[in-house]
């Protein structure tokens, strides 16, 4: 069973994840966390030891990529993540921080033909069910720490503005999306354990729905 956690940056995704993760565990579910990150694992991935970086250094240099060979490397971190579990094991939940849905809505925003960006998402699997955590940019920018410049317009800088700029357009087309692709709407505002109780709920009805567990 495949559940993705989409939104902007800042959105809570990841920590809605961990907290999730942690109560299906209890529950007695059999869960994972797929990340496109562990990519950087040559323990785990071995066919990607040619990556020889950090992931602070990875992400400036995703910054510097041009046109669709950034959205191309994305997608295929995420396709490698996918293609080494496989997702046979019904038995498992899977969840994905993001997913395709944040950087699919980035490279259009960055330039990408948005035709061929829909096209090409369209290869994924299609999850189960899609959670898009709402945030106000100002919001979300009180809430990071660290900011990278792929979160910012690309702006190397770290320009404030311009990340509230660049996450209020794929807010914009997120909040589009959300309504097309019938995604579970969800505030971030609200406190994060009635977050985490909402998504539990959910997960665990279709599992009850679709026998899957």
């Amino acid at each position: 069973m495949l559940i993705a956690f989409a939104g902007t940056d800042g959105s809570g995704k990841s920590t809605q994840v961990k907290e999730v993760k942690n109560r299906l565990l209890k529950e007695g579910y059999k869960v994972q966390i797929l990340d496109k990150w562990d990519i950087l694992k040559s323990e785990k991935f071995p066919e990607c030891k040619f990556i020889d970086t950090s992931l602070n250094d990875l992400r400036v240099n995703i910054a510097e990529m041009q046109g669709i060979s950034r959205a191309l490397f994305l997608f295929w971190s995420i396709t490698i993540t996918l293609t080494k579990d496989q997702l046979e094991n019904e038995d498992t939940i899977y969840l994905l921080d993001g997913y395709w849905m944040k950087h699919a809505a980035s490279e259009i925003e960055y330039g990408c033909d948005e035709r061929w960006i829909e096209l090409t998402c369209k290869q994924f699997p299609k999850a189960d069910l899609t959670f898009y955590f709402d945030v106000p940019p100002e919001i979300a920018l009180k809430r990071k720490p660290e900011l990278t410049p792929y979160e910012c317009g690309l702006a190397m800088d770290l320009n404030k503005t311009k990340f509230i700029n660049h996450q209020t357009n794929l807010r914009n087309r997120l909040l589009n999306w959300a309504d097309t692709y019938r995604w579970l709407k969800i505030s971030s505002l609200e406190p994060k354990e009635k977050i985490t109780n909402f998504v539990v709920e959910k997960i665990s009805q279709v599992t009850r729905e679709k026998n899957l567990i």
